[in-house]
Protein backbone atom coordinates (compact mmCIF):
# COMPACT_ATOMS: atom_id res chain seq x y z
CA UNK A 1 0.00 0.00 0.00
CA UNK A 2 2.74 2.48 0.99
CA UNK A 3 4.77 1.69 -2.11
CA UNK A 4 1.83 2.35 -4.46
CA UNK A 5 0.88 5.58 -2.71
CA UNK A 6 4.47 6.86 -2.82
CA UNK A 7 4.86 5.93 -6.49
CA UNK A 8 1.57 7.65 -7.35
CA UNK A 9 2.68 10.82 -5.57
CA UNK A 10 6.38 10.92 -6.47
CA UNK A 11 6.59 8.76 -9.61
CA UNK A 12 9.63 7.10 -8.07
CA UNK A 13 10.62 4.06 -6.02
CA UNK A 14 12.12 5.16 -2.70
CA UNK A 15 13.82 1.77 -2.33
CA UNK A 16 16.14 2.71 -5.22
CA UNK A 17 17.53 5.89 -3.65
CA UNK A 18 21.30 5.88 -3.29
CA UNK A 19 21.88 8.43 -0.51
CA UNK A 20 20.43 11.05 1.84
CA UNK A 21 20.70 13.82 -0.72
CA UNK A 22 18.53 11.92 -3.19
CA UNK A 23 15.93 11.31 -0.48
CA UNK A 24 15.80 15.03 0.38
CA UNK A 25 15.70 16.08 -3.26
CA UNK A 26 12.83 13.72 -4.03
CA UNK A 27 10.68 14.13 -0.94
CA UNK A 28 11.07 17.78 -0.01
CA UNK A 29 10.69 19.23 -3.51
CA UNK A 30 7.22 17.67 -3.85
CA UNK A 31 4.49 20.18 -3.00
CA UNK A 32 1.70 18.40 -1.16
CA UNK A 33 -1.66 20.04 -1.77
CA UNK A 34 -5.13 19.11 -0.57
CA UNK A 35 -5.56 16.38 -3.19
CA UNK A 36 -2.34 14.63 -2.20
CA UNK A 37 -3.06 15.00 1.51
CA UNK A 38 -6.50 13.47 1.05
CA UNK A 39 -4.97 10.43 -0.66
CA UNK A 40 -2.84 9.89 2.44
CA UNK A 41 -5.80 10.40 4.78
CA UNK A 42 -8.07 8.06 2.81
CA UNK A 43 -5.39 5.39 2.72
CA UNK A 44 -4.96 5.41 6.49
CA UNK A 45 -8.69 5.65 7.20
CA UNK A 46 -9.22 2.48 5.17
CA UNK A 47 -6.92 0.51 7.45
CA UNK A 48 -6.60 -0.56 11.08
CA UNK A 49 -4.03 -1.78 13.58
CA UNK A 50 -4.39 -4.26 16.41
CA UNK A 51 -2.77 -3.36 19.73
CA UNK A 52 -3.36 -5.01 23.06
CA UNK A 53 -5.94 -7.27 21.46
CA UNK A 54 -7.99 -4.31 20.28
CA UNK A 55 -8.50 -3.30 16.66
CA UNK A 56 -8.11 0.44 16.09
CA UNK A 57 -9.59 1.85 12.87
CA UNK A 58 -8.13 4.75 10.87
CA UNK A 59 -4.59 3.72 11.80
CA UNK A 60 -1.77 2.08 9.87
CA UNK A 61 1.46 0.34 10.91
CA UNK A 62 4.50 1.61 8.99
CA UNK A 63 7.19 -1.06 9.28
CA UNK A 64 10.66 -0.34 10.60
CA UNK A 65 13.71 -2.59 10.48
CA UNK A 66 14.11 -3.48 14.13
CA UNK A 67 12.00 -4.94 16.91
CA UNK A 68 10.67 -2.83 19.75
CA UNK A 69 7.64 -0.83 20.77
CA UNK A 70 6.41 1.43 17.96
CA UNK A 71 6.22 5.20 17.92
CA UNK A 72 3.15 7.11 16.74
CA UNK A 73 2.47 10.11 14.54
CA UNK A 74 -0.98 11.65 14.91
CA UNK A 75 -2.44 13.87 12.22
CA UNK A 76 -5.84 15.57 12.13
CA UNK A 77 -6.75 15.31 15.78
CA UNK A 78 -8.65 18.30 14.47
CA UNK A 79 -10.09 17.47 11.08
CA UNK A 80 -9.22 20.78 9.40
CA UNK A 81 -5.50 20.40 10.21
CA UNK A 82 -4.17 18.20 7.38
CA UNK A 83 -0.47 19.21 7.44
CA UNK A 84 0.44 16.35 9.76
CA UNK A 85 -0.34 13.90 6.97
CA UNK A 86 2.94 15.01 5.38
CA UNK A 87 4.78 13.78 8.47
CA UNK A 88 3.10 10.41 8.10
CA UNK A 89 4.04 10.30 4.41
CA UNK A 90 7.64 11.02 5.35
CA UNK A 91 7.67 7.98 7.66
CA UNK A 92 6.25 5.87 4.82
CA UNK A 93 9.01 7.08 2.50
CA UNK A 94 11.70 6.31 5.08
CA UNK A 95 10.29 2.80 5.47
CA UNK A 96 10.33 2.17 1.72
CA UNK A 97 13.90 3.47 1.55
CA UNK A 98 14.95 1.05 4.30
CA UNK A 99 15.79 4.00 6.56
CA UNK A 100 13.22 3.57 9.33
CA UNK A 101 14.56 1.76 12.39
CA UNK A 102 11.31 1.14 14.32
CA UNK A 103 7.64 0.73 13.50
CA UNK A 104 5.50 3.85 13.33
CA UNK A 105 1.76 3.83 13.96
CA UNK A 106 0.19 6.43 11.69
CA UNK A 107 -3.09 7.71 13.15
CA UNK A 108 -5.90 9.95 11.92
CA UNK A 109 -7.00 11.52 15.20
CA UNK A 110 -10.54 12.40 14.16
CA UNK A 111 -11.43 10.46 10.99
CA UNK A 112 -15.03 11.70 10.97
CA UNK A 113 -14.01 15.36 10.95
CA UNK A 114 -11.13 14.70 8.57
CA UNK A 115 -13.46 13.19 5.99
CA UNK A 116 -15.93 16.06 6.32
CA UNK A 117 -13.10 18.57 5.93
CA UNK A 118 -11.79 17.12 2.67
CA UNK A 119 -15.31 16.83 1.25
CA UNK A 120 -15.95 20.50 2.05
CA UNK A 121 -12.62 21.51 0.53
CA UNK A 122 -13.29 19.68 -2.71
CA UNK A 123 -16.73 21.28 -3.02
CA UNK A 124 -15.29 24.79 -2.78
CA UNK A 125 -11.48 24.81 -2.83
CA UNK A 126 -11.25 28.56 -3.38
CA UNK A 127 -13.26 29.54 -0.31
CA UNK A 128 -11.39 30.99 2.65
CA UNK A 129 -10.09 28.39 5.10
CA UNK A 130 -12.33 29.88 7.80
CA UNK A 131 -15.37 28.46 6.00
CA UNK A 132 -14.07 25.01 6.91
CA UNK A 133 -13.33 25.79 10.54
CA UNK A 134 -16.29 23.74 11.77
CA UNK A 135 -14.49 20.60 10.59
CA UNK A 136 -11.97 21.16 13.34
CA UNK A 137 -14.37 19.03 15.38
CA UNK A 138 -16.88 17.93 12.75
CA UNK A 139 -20.58 18.54 12.37
CA UNK A 140 -23.56 16.38 13.27
CA UNK A 141 -26.25 15.68 10.64
CA UNK A 142 -28.19 18.56 12.23
CA UNK A 143 -25.28 20.95 11.68
CA UNK A 144 -24.20 21.29 15.31
CA UNK A 145 -20.56 21.18 16.34
CA UNK A 146 -19.26 17.88 17.72
CA UNK A 147 -16.98 17.95 20.80
CA UNK A 148 -13.33 18.86 20.30
CA UNK A 149 -11.26 15.67 19.96
CA UNK A 150 -8.52 17.36 22.00
CA UNK A 151 -10.90 17.99 24.91
CA UNK A 152 -11.52 14.57 26.45
CA UNK A 153 -13.77 13.94 29.49
CA UNK A 154 -11.73 12.77 32.46
CA UNK A 155 -14.01 9.74 32.86
CA UNK A 156 -13.79 8.73 29.20
CA UNK A 157 -12.47 5.26 30.00
CA UNK A 158 -15.56 4.34 32.02
CA UNK A 159 -18.10 5.73 29.57
CA UNK A 160 -19.93 3.53 27.11
CA UNK A 161 -18.43 4.14 23.64
CA UNK A 162 -21.78 5.05 22.16
CA UNK A 163 -20.61 8.23 20.44
CA UNK A 164 -17.76 8.99 18.08
CA UNK A 165 -15.95 11.28 20.53
CA UNK A 166 -15.79 8.79 23.43
CA UNK A 167 -15.05 5.83 21.18
CA UNK A 168 -12.15 7.57 19.45
CA UNK A 169 -10.72 8.84 22.76
CA UNK A 170 -10.64 5.25 24.04
CA UNK A 171 -9.02 4.06 20.81
CA UNK A 172 -6.34 6.77 20.97
CA UNK A 173 -5.62 5.86 24.58
CA UNK A 174 -5.20 2.21 23.64
CA UNK A 175 -2.65 3.19 21.01
CA UNK A 176 -0.78 5.32 23.52
CA UNK A 177 -0.54 2.44 25.97
CA UNK A 178 1.48 0.43 23.44
CA UNK A 179 3.94 2.94 21.99
CA UNK A 180 7.22 4.45 23.13
CA UNK A 181 6.76 7.95 21.80
CA UNK A 182 4.29 10.23 20.05
CA UNK A 183 4.39 13.22 17.72
CA UNK A 184 1.11 15.15 17.57
CA UNK A 185 1.04 17.50 14.57
CA UNK A 186 -1.38 20.41 14.43
CA UNK A 187 -1.81 23.59 12.44
CA UNK A 188 -3.48 26.84 13.48
CA UNK A 189 -6.18 29.33 12.59
CA UNK A 190 -3.41 31.92 12.36
CA UNK A 191 0.26 31.95 11.47
CA UNK A 192 1.40 29.83 14.42
CA UNK A 193 4.62 27.91 13.78
CA UNK A 194 5.93 26.58 17.08
CA UNK A 195 6.61 23.66 19.36
CA UNK A 196 3.72 23.54 21.82
CA UNK A 197 4.98 20.85 24.18
CA UNK A 198 7.78 18.34 24.67
CA UNK A 199 9.02 16.01 27.39
CA UNK A 200 12.77 16.46 27.00
CA UNK A 201 14.84 19.25 25.48
CA UNK A 202 16.93 16.57 23.78
CA UNK A 203 13.93 15.81 21.53
CA UNK A 204 14.31 19.22 19.87
CA UNK A 205 17.86 18.95 18.58
CA UNK A 206 18.04 19.99 14.93
CA UNK A 207 14.43 21.16 15.03
CA UNK A 208 13.60 23.30 11.99
CA UNK A 209 10.97 25.06 14.14
CA UNK A 210 12.70 27.56 16.42
CA UNK A 211 9.73 29.00 18.32
CA UNK A 212 9.11 27.20 21.60
CA UNK A 213 6.12 27.72 23.89
CA UNK A 214 6.57 27.18 27.60
CA UNK A 215 3.97 27.33 30.35
CA UNK A 216 1.03 26.64 28.02
CA UNK A 217 -0.65 23.94 30.11
CA UNK A 218 -0.25 25.98 33.29
CA UNK A 219 -1.66 29.09 31.65
CA UNK A 220 -4.72 27.25 30.39
CA UNK A 221 -5.35 25.56 33.74
CA UNK A 222 -5.07 28.91 35.55
CA UNK A 223 -8.45 29.90 34.12
CA UNK A 224 -10.07 26.48 34.38
CA UNK A 225 -12.73 26.13 37.06
CA UNK A 226 -12.68 23.34 39.63
CA UNK A 227 -15.53 21.66 37.78
CA UNK A 228 -13.70 21.30 34.47
CA UNK A 229 -14.22 17.72 33.26
CA UNK A 230 -11.96 17.54 30.21
CA UNK A 231 -8.26 17.12 29.53
CA UNK A 232 -6.17 17.41 26.40
CA UNK A 233 -4.70 14.33 24.77
CA UNK A 234 -1.27 15.47 25.97
CA UNK A 235 -2.23 15.63 29.64
CA UNK A 236 -3.87 12.21 29.44
CA UNK A 237 -0.98 10.51 27.67
CA UNK A 238 2.03 12.16 29.34
CA UNK A 239 1.82 10.21 32.65
CA UNK A 240 1.92 6.83 30.90
CA UNK A 241 5.25 5.17 31.88
CA UNK A 242 5.83 3.78 28.39
CA UNK A 243 5.82 7.23 26.75
CA UNK A 244 9.49 8.21 26.56
CA UNK A 245 9.06 10.96 23.96
CA UNK A 246 6.10 13.27 23.49
CA UNK A 247 6.16 16.33 21.25
CA UNK A 248 3.41 18.56 19.87
CA UNK A 249 3.84 21.17 17.15
CA UNK A 250 1.87 23.74 15.22
CA UNK A 251 2.99 23.62 11.57
CA UNK A 252 1.64 27.02 10.55
CA UNK A 253 -1.67 28.20 9.13
CA UNK A 254 -4.08 25.36 8.29
CA UNK A 255 -4.02 25.61 4.51
CA UNK A 256 -0.75 27.47 3.98
CA UNK A 257 1.23 25.74 1.21
CA UNK A 258 4.32 25.54 3.45
CA UNK A 259 2.54 23.84 6.39
CA UNK A 260 2.97 20.25 5.08
CA UNK A 261 6.66 20.95 4.47
CA UNK A 262 7.04 22.27 8.02
CA UNK A 263 5.33 19.16 9.40
CA UNK A 264 7.46 16.74 7.38
CA UNK A 265 10.69 18.59 8.13
CA UNK A 266 10.02 18.52 11.87
CA UNK A 267 9.05 14.84 11.70
CA UNK A 268 12.40 14.04 10.10
CA UNK A 269 14.32 15.91 12.80
CA UNK A 270 12.31 14.15 15.53
CA UNK A 271 12.91 10.70 14.06
CA UNK A 272 16.60 11.42 13.49
CA UNK A 273 17.13 12.77 17.01
CA UNK A 274 15.52 9.66 18.50
CA UNK A 275 17.75 7.42 16.39
CA UNK A 276 14.85 6.15 14.32
CA UNK A 277 16.43 7.12 10.99
CA UNK A 278 19.88 7.91 9.66
CA UNK A 279 18.56 10.33 7.05
CA UNK A 280 19.88 13.75 8.04
CA UNK A 281 17.39 16.44 9.11
CA UNK A 282 16.74 19.49 6.95
CA UNK A 283 18.06 21.84 9.66
CA UNK A 284 21.79 21.39 10.34
CA UNK A 285 22.83 24.68 11.98
CA UNK A 286 22.01 23.72 15.58
CA UNK A 287 23.20 26.19 18.22
CA UNK A 288 20.62 25.59 20.96
CA UNK A 289 19.05 29.01 20.44
CA UNK A 290 15.25 29.22 20.25
CA UNK A 291 12.70 32.00 20.48
CA UNK A 292 11.03 31.41 23.82
CA UNK A 293 7.35 32.27 24.16
CA UNK A 294 6.37 31.98 27.81
CA UNK A 295 2.59 31.76 27.91
CA UNK A 296 0.70 33.74 30.53
CA UNK A 297 -2.87 33.03 31.67
CA UNK A 298 -5.45 34.33 29.23
CA UNK A 299 -6.64 37.91 29.26
CA UNK A 300 -10.15 39.07 28.42
CA UNK A 301 -11.19 42.31 26.77
CA UNK A 302 -11.84 43.63 30.28
CA UNK A 303 -8.16 43.06 31.14
CA UNK A 304 -7.15 45.59 28.51
CA UNK A 305 -6.97 49.28 29.44
CA UNK A 306 -10.12 51.08 28.30
CA UNK A 307 -10.92 54.00 30.59
CA UNK A 308 -14.43 55.06 31.65
CA UNK A 309 -16.23 55.98 28.41
CA UNK A 310 -17.59 52.54 27.43
CA UNK A 311 -21.37 52.57 26.89
CA UNK A 312 -23.93 49.86 27.51
CA UNK A 313 -24.77 49.36 23.82
CA UNK A 314 -21.22 49.51 22.49
CA UNK A 315 -19.74 46.71 20.44
CA UNK A 316 -16.00 46.18 20.71
CA UNK A 317 -14.03 45.39 17.54
CA UNK A 318 -10.41 44.34 17.17
CA UNK A 319 -8.64 47.30 15.62
CA UNK A 320 -5.44 49.24 15.18
CA UNK A 321 -4.82 52.96 14.74
CA UNK A 322 -5.06 54.02 11.10
CA UNK A 323 -5.58 57.51 9.68
CA UNK A 324 -5.11 57.11 5.92
CA UNK A 325 -6.19 54.70 3.20
CA UNK A 326 -2.56 54.01 2.33
CA UNK A 327 -2.04 52.69 5.87
CA UNK A 328 -5.05 50.32 5.98
CA UNK A 329 -3.72 46.75 6.43
CA UNK A 330 -4.24 44.51 3.40
CA UNK A 331 -6.60 42.15 5.20
CA UNK A 332 -8.75 44.95 6.66
CA UNK A 333 -12.04 45.63 4.87
CA UNK A 334 -13.63 47.99 7.39
CA UNK A 335 -12.58 51.21 9.09
CA UNK A 336 -13.86 53.18 12.07
CA UNK A 337 -14.61 56.82 11.36
CA UNK A 338 -15.17 59.68 13.78
CA UNK A 339 -18.39 61.51 12.98
CA UNK A 340 -18.48 63.79 16.03
CA UNK A 341 -16.72 64.11 19.36
CA UNK A 342 -18.38 61.00 20.81
CA UNK A 343 -19.95 59.24 17.81
CA UNK A 344 -17.98 56.70 15.79
CA UNK A 345 -19.23 54.47 12.97
CA UNK A 346 -18.12 51.54 10.82
CA UNK A 347 -17.59 52.05 7.10
CA UNK A 348 -16.23 49.74 4.42
CA UNK A 349 -12.93 50.70 2.85
CA UNK A 350 -14.63 50.82 -0.56
CA UNK A 351 -17.32 53.22 0.68
CA UNK A 352 -14.81 55.38 2.51
CA UNK A 353 -12.81 55.66 -0.71
CA UNK A 354 -15.86 56.99 -2.55
CA UNK A 355 -17.45 59.10 0.19
CA UNK A 356 -15.95 59.24 3.67
CA UNK A 357 -18.56 59.25 6.43
CA UNK A 358 -16.14 60.89 8.83
CA UNK A 359 -12.47 61.07 9.75
CA UNK A 360 -10.69 57.72 9.64
CA UNK A 361 -9.34 56.74 13.07
CA UNK A 362 -8.93 52.96 13.07
CA UNK A 363 -8.88 49.92 10.80
CA UNK A 364 -10.89 46.89 11.89
CA UNK A 365 -8.06 44.40 12.13
CA UNK A 366 -7.69 40.71 12.99
CA UNK A 367 -4.57 40.24 15.07
CA UNK A 368 -2.70 37.10 14.12
CA UNK A 369 -1.13 34.37 16.22
CA UNK A 370 2.23 35.37 17.75
CA UNK A 371 1.97 38.91 16.38
CA UNK A 372 3.96 41.39 18.50
CA UNK A 373 1.89 44.01 20.35
CA UNK A 374 3.50 46.96 22.14
CA UNK A 375 2.51 48.30 25.56
CA UNK A 376 -0.27 50.93 25.21
CA UNK A 377 -0.92 49.92 21.59
CA UNK A 378 -4.55 50.29 20.52
CA UNK A 379 -5.88 46.77 19.94
CA UNK A 380 -9.66 47.30 19.98
CA UNK A 381 -12.23 50.05 19.73
CA UNK A 382 -15.87 50.34 20.82
CA UNK A 383 -18.54 51.64 18.47
CA UNK A 384 -20.32 54.03 18.69
CA UNK A 385 -18.57 55.54 21.74
CA UNK A 386 -15.05 55.38 20.27
CA UNK A 387 -13.64 53.95 23.52
CA UNK A 388 -10.19 52.56 22.81
CA UNK A 389 -8.76 49.40 24.36
CA UNK A 390 -4.99 49.34 24.74
CA UNK A 391 -2.47 46.66 25.68
CA UNK A 392 -1.55 46.81 29.39
CA UNK A 393 1.93 45.40 28.65
CA UNK A 394 3.97 44.22 25.67
CA UNK A 395 3.24 40.68 24.46
CA UNK A 396 2.74 38.34 21.52
CA UNK A 397 -0.62 36.57 21.60
CA UNK A 398 -1.65 33.00 20.87
CA UNK A 399 -5.18 31.60 20.61
CA UNK A 400 -6.22 35.12 19.67
CA UNK A 401 -9.87 36.22 19.65
CA UNK A 402 -11.32 35.78 16.15
CA UNK A 403 -13.90 37.58 14.05
CA UNK A 404 -17.39 36.16 14.61
CA UNK A 405 -18.13 36.83 10.95
CA UNK A 406 -15.56 34.18 10.02
CA UNK A 407 -15.82 31.81 12.99
CA UNK A 408 -19.53 31.58 13.66
CA UNK A 409 -19.86 28.11 15.19
CA UNK A 410 -17.20 28.00 17.90
CA UNK A 411 -17.58 30.25 20.97
CA UNK A 412 -14.17 29.14 22.26
CA UNK A 413 -12.42 31.43 19.78
CA UNK A 414 -13.57 34.51 21.73
CA UNK A 415 -15.63 35.93 18.88
CA UNK A 416 -15.68 39.68 18.26
CA UNK A 417 -17.34 42.18 18.11
CA UNK A 418 -17.99 41.86 21.83
CA UNK A 419 -21.00 43.43 23.50
CA UNK A 420 -19.95 45.90 26.17
CA UNK A 421 -21.52 43.87 28.96
CA UNK A 422 -19.63 40.70 27.91
CA UNK A 423 -16.06 41.99 27.86
CA UNK A 424 -15.18 40.16 31.09
CA UNK A 425 -16.30 36.81 29.64
CA UNK A 426 -14.65 36.92 26.20
CA UNK A 427 -10.94 36.16 25.92
CA UNK A 428 -8.67 38.46 23.99
CA UNK A 429 -5.74 36.00 23.81
CA UNK A 430 -3.16 34.11 25.79
CA UNK A 431 -0.30 36.66 25.97
CA UNK A 432 3.30 35.49 25.73
CA UNK A 433 6.51 37.05 27.00
CA UNK A 434 9.12 36.66 24.28
CA UNK A 435 12.83 36.23 24.97
CA UNK A 436 15.77 34.19 23.63
CA UNK A 437 15.92 30.68 25.04
CA UNK A 438 18.96 28.38 25.11
CA UNK A 439 18.41 24.62 25.28
CA UNK A 440 20.81 21.90 26.30
CA UNK A 441 20.51 18.61 24.43
CA UNK A 442 21.87 16.16 26.96
CA UNK A 443 19.84 12.95 27.05
CA UNK A 444 16.50 13.03 28.88
CA UNK A 445 16.98 16.59 30.17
Amino acid sequence: MNQKLLRDLFNHDFSELANDAQFHALFFTRILGAHELRLICDSICAQSVTLGGKTIPAAHLIKGKNAGAPYAIIAQLHGNEPAGLAGILLAMALSEAGKLERDIVAVIGNPLAAGQYFEAYEKNPHARQETRDAYRCGLSPEGTLYPDMNRIPVDFLTREPNDHHTRRAQELYTICQHIEGILDIHSARGNMLCITDHKHDSELKDSPIRNLLTGLAEAISAHASATVTVKTLKTIVSPLPNIQSQVGIEAGRHEAPEAPYNAASFTLSWLHTLGLTTIAPTFTRENGQFNGYHVRPRITYADLNYGTTLRAHDQVFMAKSCHALASVPERSELVVVKQSEDIYAIQSVADFTRKPAGTMEYAIYQYDEMEAIAKDQVVAVAVPSGTVFTAPFAFSGIFVSKSAALYDKDPSVGPWPVHADHISAIKFCYPCDVAPLTLSFSAKN
